[in-house]
């Protein structure tokens, strides 16, 4: 195997593959990406058995061929290279040397053959959708996946097609985030499956490249879930579990309704929570006549509270919520405004974007006793 191919070019498709990459694995072979040259192109491919991705870029083939090597030196060492074409021949016994102007690499390697075969999916049926859709899904609904491996049913973010278009929701237990797209799909039946916590991180980098026009093709295989875009090809086991039924939570409401500008409180729930406990990160969120107060306080640090003038002319009601919570909302939701709708300080909080068209976003956040 002998290919030039940019250094830049090089660097980037080896970026993509370092997430899927597990640095510390009992399986070596799983710590090497798997690097193939043919037909005009590079392919480089990278697996942890549950989540898989291949990529590629243009190069020059000299002749083509296979080897494995280490994914965090080769990537390292790319990097280091000068800005110029970068030579890859494949030795004897898996050595290859990697040369650019008047820099010599020589990189042990292992065999393709001990690399595991990798799901492409071909064959199977597809949806298109757009890319910006999926992105936006993500984007905000991700934070509230559950970090805890042993809830493997909440361990991902539940997908859902159908012909008038996506949604995407995601709980951890404390807080539910659920987002909506109308866009036209080709689908005759609804299709819901769970996606990974590793496969959603990773499928940004996917589509990062993408237009507001191109899609992305979606399909299920025999036991894996299927993302190609832009000659990329990401796969993922699925998660054989129930995800928890949602939607009435989704359509939970509060009697106790207010309009609230979303950078002004952003900002106060942030410089409000310097001085909350570091274990609970509580903040009081205090609805009255004519302002909403947020405040918070700790035996060891003080207290401390600000005030946001609103439209309110309700009955007061005192609520405690976490101030990462409400800040992973307020980070991602894009609006000027927020609703914010509570009942009591025992009833979760629903929180929505105001002046938002085609499509829906709730956050249901469960309250906190002080």
């Amino acid at each position: 195997m002998e290919i030039l191919v940019r250094r830049n070019d090089l660097v980037k498709e080896l970026q993509l593959v370092q997430g899927i990459v597990e640095r510390k694995n009992s399986i070596p072979i799983l710590s090497n990406v798997l690097v193939e040259a043919r037909s005009g192109e590079i392919l480089i491919s990278a697996t942890d058995l549950d989540v898989s991705l291949r990529c590629g870029c243009p190069a020059q083939v000299v002749a083509e061929g296979a080897v494995t090597l280490g994914a965090k030196k080769l990537y390292e060492i790319a990097r280091s290279l000068p800005e110029s074409d970068v030579s890859l021949k494949v030795e004897e016994d898996a050595w290859a040397r990697i040369k650019c102007e008047r820099v010599d690499f020589k990189m042990a390697g292992l065999p393709r053959e001990d690399f595991p075969s990798l799901p492409d999916g071909k064959g199977g049926r597809a949806v298109e959708v757009p890319a910006a859709l999926l992105r936006g899904l993500i984007q905000r609904t991700s934070f509230a996946i559950t970090a805890e491996d042993a809830r493997y049913y909440l361990a991902g973010a539940l997908l859902v097609l159908d012909k008038d278009g996506a949604s995407m929701v995601a709980t951890d237990g404390h807080r539910l985030a659920w987002a909506q797209k109308k866009a036209p799909l080709k689908l005759a039946d609804v299709v819901r499956v769970l996606v990974p916590r590793k496969a959603i991180a990773e499928l940004p980098r996917l589509v990062e490249d993408l237009g507001g026009e191109e899609s992305v093709s979606f399909q299920q295989g025999e036991g894996h879930i299927i993302f190609a875009a832009g000659g990329r090809t990401l796969a993922s086991k699925m998660v054989e579990a129930q995800f928890p039924a949602y939607e009435k939570v989704v359509a939970v409401t509060g009697d106790k309704k207010v309009t609230v500008g979303r950078e002004p409180l952003q900002s106060a729930i942030r410089r409000v929570s310097l001085l909350s406990s570091e274990r609970g990160r509580a903040v009081r969120i205090c609805l009255e006549e004519g302002r909403v107060e947020v405040s918070a306080s700790s035996p060891e640090l003080g207290e401390a509270r600000e005030s946001l003038p609103i439209e309110y002319a309700g009955d007061t009601v005192e609520i405690g919520f976490n101030a990462q919570y409400l800040l992973d909302f307020l980070g991602v939701v894009g609006t000027e405004a927020v609703a914010l709708e509570v009942k009591d300080a025992e009833s979760q909080g629903l929180l929505r974007p105001v002046g938002e068209d085609g499509g829906d976003y709730r956050y249901v956040v469960m309250p906190m006793r002080f």
